[in-house]
Formats: C-alpha cells, sequence, structure tokens
C-alpha cells in the first residue's frame, strides 16, 4: 500500500514538474476537448496536494543549494561584503517555501510558486551585479555550485522522507537556524570589538516570534503564519542593517585610528 502512494506522489509530481516548467504547453490544449472531472474541488485532494508540497520541497532544496554555492563565491571575491541582499533574498525563498506544508489548497501553493520564482528571479538579477561588482568569473561560480549540489544531486532522495521541507516543522527548523547563525554572527561582531547591543537586542525580539510560530504550526494556520513571517521579516532586515552599519562605523574607526598613530 505504501510503496503504492509513493508511486502516485511520484508520478504526479513529475506532473508538476512539467506544469511548473513548461506553462506554455497549456495554451496549446484545447479544453473543450478535456474531459472534466465530476469530483468537487479535484485540484485540492490530498494526495494532488500532497504531491504539489513534495515536488515544491524538493525544488526548494536544490534552489537554496545552488544559492549557498553562489554566496559562498561571491563571498570569497568581495572578502565577505557582497553578500548581505542575496542573504536577505535566499531568506525571503526560504521563508516562502517553508511555509507551503501548511498551506491547503492548490490555489495557495500556486500563489507561493510564483513568489518563489519572483525570489529566484532577484537571486539572479543580484547575483549578475555582483559578478560584475567584482569581477567574478562564471567558471570558477559553477564550481562551487556543484559542490554546493553535490549532495543533493547524489543522494537518493525519498519523495516521502528526506526533505525537510515538505515537512510541517519546516518554518520552525529554518526559523531555529536563523537564530543560531544570529548568535554566531553577534559573537563574532563582539570579539571584533563591534558594538553589538543594538543587534542583540534585535535578535532577541526575532526569537521572541518562536511563540506566534508555534502557534501557527499548532492551528495550522497560513494566515497566522503569514502574520508571523512578516514581523520576523521586518525585524531580520532591521538587524540586517543594524550590523552593516556597525561594520562600517567600526572600519572607519579603525582607519581613523590608523592615520591617528602615523601622526
Amino acid at each position: 500500500m505504501a510503496g503504492n502512494h509513493t508511486a502516485v506522489l511520484r508520478a504526479v509530481a513529475c506532473l508538476a514538474v512539467l506544469m511548473f516548467f513548461v506553462p506554455c504547453v497549456s495554451a496549446v490544449v484545447d479544453s473543450t476537448t478535456m474531459p472534466k472531472s465530476t469530483a468537487p474541488d479535484d485540484v485540492d485532494r490530498p494526495d494532488v496536494i500532497a504531491a504539489l508540497k513534495t515536488h515544491v520541497a524538493y525544488v526548494g532544496e536544490v534552489q537554496d543549494a545552488r544559492m549557498n554555492g553562489v554566496i559562498m563565491y561571491i563571498n570569497n571575491i568581495s572578502d565577505g561584503s557582497g553578500i548581505t541582499d542575496l542573504q536577505q533574498i535566499q531568506d525571503d525563498y526560504l521563508v516562502i517555501a517553508s511555509s507551503i506544508p501548511l498551506m491547503h489548497t492548490s490555489a495557495e501553493i500556486t500563489k507561493a510558486r510564483d513568489d518563489l520564482r519572483v525570489q529566484t528571479q532577484l537571486f539572479a538579477e543580484e547575483t549578475q551585479a555582483r559578478m560584475v561588482m567584482f569581477n567574478g568569473r562564471d567558471d570558477e561560480m559553477r564550481n562551487c555550485i556543484r559542490t554546493s549540489t553535490d549532495a543533493i544531486d547524489n543522494a537518493s532522495v525519498s519523495l516521502t522522507d528526506s526533505l525537510w521541507l515538505a515537512n510541517g516543522s519546516a518554518r520552525l527548523t529554518l526559523f531555529n537556524q536563523a537564530s543560531e547563525e544570529r548568535m554566531l554572527l553577534i559573537r563574532s561582531l563582539d570579539k571584533q570589538g563591534i558594538n553589538v547591543t543594538p543587534a542583540r537586542n534585535i535578535s532577541e525580539q526575532i526569537d521572541a516570534q518562536n511563540a506566534s510560530l508555534r502557534d501557527a504550526l499548532t492551528r495550522q494556520s497560513a494566515e497566522a503564519l503569514k502574520s508571523a513571517n512578516a514581523a520576523i521579516k521586518t525585524l531580520t532586515r532591521q538587524f540586517r542593517e543594524d550590523v552593516a552599519s556597525s561594520r562600517a562605523a567600526s572600519a572607519i574607526a579603525a582607519k581613523r585610528d590608523a592615520m591617528m598613530a602615523m601622526k
């Protein structure tokens, strides 16, 4: 029985791939010749929704790995100064993808997939701008992407078990990862003598949103999750902006001290 269920999921996921990457196909199909289902809300059947979520989770994890490869490369060629916007776009992408397990209708998932495409396009445009700014090389970036995606490409991915983005707790997993990364960043900045008090305060405000996320997950409410995501996004932008300004102020102070020492 489980084998049949997995086979159905794989078949519908393949159909979802075609729908995702070849939207123009529908333009050459005459809908009047297609038999219509007599079942109510056919596109919102649990098995169809589950397959769509599985497909989006797989694509999302591959895209995340590709983004990691790009960010790794841009970080190297910019000495860490060119990745802030790329990281923000990746964060926005993952927030959308990790929220999909709480969605219950095809319309909700379709809207989310459209939003994911927008983030992908923004990431590509920002990447191109950074490549020009820092004289990047396409072949070197491709190698970084390949290194990042090899783990996924070589893995035997189960469509029902191995995709963390398909889990109902995916948004909380992402939230906890981001919290850990902020903590490590604050510690690093503090060791460099940079004032981290404002950033730490904002980080604590973000961590306080944990309760809202857990409530949304418990109630399986996509609307409540959307509200929590909006609050977290605003605070996260404030955190990144504060870190950037603190780093800039520290760099200016270091240059000033160096000039004073030369007098």
